[in-house]
C-alpha cells in the first residue's frame, strides 16, 4: 500500500528534506510565512512506481524549491506527479525535474501550478528535461496551469532528448570512449543540478546516490 507523508514548514524555517521515492507514495508540505523549503526527490526504484509531490505555499513568503532527479533502472515505468499550489500573496515555487531513461523504461510527467485569486504576486516557474539513452526509452510531460490571480508571474518548460552526435565526436577527437563518453555527459547532465543547493553535506549525500544509481 502506498504512504502518504506529511510535514508542515514552520514560519522563518529554512528546511532542506531529500526524499527517496522508492516505493512511490504521496508526498504533502505545507510551507509557512517567509519560510524557506527545499525538497529533493530521488526516484531510481527497481520497481514501477507513482509518486505524487504537492508543496503547499500557505502564508504569505513562503518560498520552495524543488529538485527532482529520476534515474532508469532498465524496463521501469515511472510515473511523477507534481503540485505547486499557491494559496497565498507573495510566494514563490521553482522546481527542476531531471530523468536519465535507458532500455525500455518510460517515464511519464505531470507538473501543475495552481495560483489561487488571492495569490498575487505570485513567481512560479517548472522545468522538466529528460535524457534518454536508448531508441525504446520514452518521456511524457504535460504541464498544466490554473491561474485566478491577475499580477502573477508563471513559466514552464520541459525537453526530452538524447545525446548529441557532435558531444560523443567531441570526445572521441581526445580520446575519449563512447561508453565512457556518454557517461560523462550523462553526468554532467544531472549533477549540474546541484548547483542550486548550497548545503554541502546534501551535496555530497545526492552526488553518492547519483553515483551509485547512474
Amino acid at each position: 500500500m502506498q504512504r502518504t507523508q506529511r510535514q508542515k514548514i514552520p514560519d522563518h524555517g529554512n528546511i532542506t528534506k531529500i526524499v527517496r521515492a522508492a516505493d512511490g507514495g504521496t508526498y504533502e508540505y505545507l510551507v509557512g510565512r517567509d519560510a524557506l523549503f527545499t525538497l529533493i526527490l530521488l526516484v531510481g526504484a527497481q520497481s514501477d512506481i507513482e509518486a505524487d509531490v504537492r508543496i503547499r505555499l500557505v502564508a504569505e513568503g513562503a518560498q520552495a524549491e524543488i529538485i527532482g532527479f529520476v534515474i532508469g533502472r532498465t524496463h521501469r515505468h515511472y510515473i511523477l506527479n507534481t503540485a505547486q499550489l499557491h494559496e497565498s500573496p507573495a510566494t514563490r515555487s521553482n522546481l527542476l525535474v531531471r530523468s536519465v531513461l535507458k532500455d525500455s523504461d518510460t517515464f511519464a510527467y505531470h507538473g501543475s501550478i495552481r495560483v489561487d485569486e488571492l495569490a498575487q504576486k505570485t513567481d512560479a516557474y517548472q522545468r522538466n528535461e529528460n535524457l534518454l539513452l536508448a531508441e525504446s526509452a520514452r518521456a511524457e510531460s504535460k504541464p498544466m496551469l490554473e491561474i485566478l490571480a491577475n499580477d502573477v508571474r508563471c513559466t514552464h518548460g520541459a525537453t526530452i532528448g538524447t545525446i548529441p552526435d557532435d558531444a560523443l565526436w567531441y570526445c572521441a577527437s581526445r580520446g575519449i570512449s563512447p561508453e565512457r563518453a556518454r557517461r560523462i555527459i550523462t553526468e554532467g547532465f544531472m549533477k549540474s543540478a546541484l548547483n542550486r543547493l548550497s548545503d554541502t553535506m546534501i551535496r555530497r549525500e545526492v552526488t553518492q546516490w547519483l553515483n551509485t544509481t547512474l
